[in-house]
């Protein structure tokens, strides 16, 4: 093997878009596949919101936070056209139970060194004063957390992956691998054969069915996930990035954040499923709903219906790695997949050119699902 080994990335997706970025910093030799278009499925509807709150166990936790700060560093080696929007996370609660609850949360994350608070009712108004928070029972401010918008990360990545000497093939679902015993020798596209020296599996939902042409039983959950986008608004926010509403109240939970154009993205729902994945009825009630927090919401017409399956482990924490029965496959699929994709990319590099072992990584290995 060279000392620029040849690498193929399979998903163009958030993930794989980061891997390859930071592969190609150390080897010209990257070849990235994508089934269809890059970003196109569980990266397109993601709500792509950055965070660390409180994602227990504590090494989550910790890989989450080490997540946000990869992606500050990501900013700055991109230049920062990668379209992230900075400014917090507000919540809020409306019964003395609920308030009992955040209080509890925002406690843990305080013992882990979070920067969380909680915030007076009269300053979260002051802060936001275009929501409808009353009655306020609780608030809580997390002013690290931040969102992505793929439609623009996505390219930046692969662009500066080409510039770097990677190639992008789109439209190009992976048939085959080609093995050697327990090596991956390369893969078979419906064009050709493409040899290489690493494989990394980063194709979202579909890396369950490629996982298992080589043997890996990799245990997934089906999670429909669904966002709506709203034609463009005039500015929603005056301080923070991103407002969930009331945990305590009754279904639709929902999340909503504003791109840099004015539109509005919503979601509403859990990891098991999205309001909005069975019909536009779903979605167009959820919008009714929000108007109950967000006034400016009224009225607005939805631009995009954005629906596709979240790549869920079993467990609900990421797969990432060089499985021990194929040694030279890399495996990274995740939910919260935007809040670790820069960290994912610099890890992934570093243990595939480097052969480092990254212990931090060591709790989200496929082993886990195997061991005795």
């Amino acid at each position: 093997m060279s000392n620029q080994p040849r690498i193929i990335v399979i998903g163009a997706g958030i993930i794989g878009a980061s891997i390859a970025y930071n592969l190609s910093r150390r080897t010209p030799n990257v070849t990235i596949l994508d089934a269809a278009k890059p970003g196109m499925a569980a990266s397109r509807a993601s709500y792509a919101w950055m965070n660390a709150r409180p994602k227990p166990p504590r090494e989550y936790h910790a890989l989450s936070r080490m997540g946000l700060d990869a992606w500050s560093r990501l900013e700055r080696k991109l230049g920062g056209e990668i379209g992230i929007t900075w400014g917090g996370e507000m919540r809020w609660t409306t019964t003395d139970e609920g308030a009992a609850e955040l209080r509890d949360e925002v406690a843990l994350m305080q013992s882990w060194s979070y920067p969380i608070r909680m915030l007076p009712a009269d300053e979260l108004r002051t802060m936001e004063p275009g929501l409808n928070a009353d009655p306020v029972t609780a608030a809580a401010y997390g002013d690290a957390e931040g969102h992505v918008d793929n439609a623009i990360a996505i390219p930046g990545l692969l662009g500066a992956a080409i510039q770097n000497g990677a190639t992008l093939k789109v439209d190009t679902p992976v048939d085959e691998f080609i093995r050697e015993g327990n090596q991956i020798t390369g893969v078979c596209t419906p064009s050709e054969a493409i040899e290489a020296d690493y494989v990394v599996l980063a194709a979202g939902y579909s890396t369950k069915d490629l996982a298992a042409t080589v043997g890996l039983d990799y245990p997934q959950i089906e999670s429909p996930g669904a966002t709506v986008v709203t034609e463009p608004i005039d500015p929603i926010f005056q301080t923070v990035a991103c407002v969930h509403t009331p945990r305590d109240l009754p279904e639709p939970q929902m999340n909503f954040r504003q791109f840099p154009d004015g539109r509005v993205q919503v979601h509403g729902g859990t990891h098991f499923g999205s309001i909005g994945d069975d019909s536009v009825e779903d979605a167009e009630w959820m919008l009714s709903e929000l108007e109950k927090f967000l006034p400016a919401i009224k009225g607005v017409a939805i631009d995009e219906w954005r629906r596709a399956m979240r790549p869920m482990p079993a467990d609900g924490f990421p797969i990432i790695g060089f499985p021990l029965a194929t040694p030279n496959l890399y495996v990274a699929t995740m939910h919260s997949g935007v809040t670790l994709a820069a960290i994912t990319g610099e890890l992934a590099a570093m243990e595939i050119i480097v052969g480092a072992r990254s212990d931090v990584l060591d709790p989200f290995r496929y082993e886990r699902f195997s061991a005795d």
